[in-house]
């Protein structure tokens, strides 16, 4: 998968994308895995547009590919390459 916010682009599984929106987002001890990340994202997600966010059940690249979509769908981000 390759994703684009803003300028910065973002290539590998949907869950190495998040690890690193993660990683450069907050400070590891705020969130010390994806699953918390993911869920923080779901409700601020829900929170902003008042729609659904719910994510499949599944490994974490299911998931997380899931919140990316949902993220697309809002224009906070482009996606470039589905896998």
């Amino acid at each position: 998968m390759k994703i684009r916010i803003e300028e910065d682009v973002y290539e590998g599984t949907p869950s190495e994308i998040l690890e690193r929106l993660r990683d450069q987002s907050f400070d590891a001890d705020e969130f010390p895995d994806l699953d918390g990340y993911m869920r923080y994202m779901q409700n601020q997600f829900q929170r902003l547009t008042d729609a659904s966010c719910e994510l499949p059940p599944g490994n974490a690249d299911v998931r997380a590919g899931a919140l990316l979509e949902r993220l697309a769908d809002i224009d906070a981000l482009e996606i470039l390459e589905r896998d």
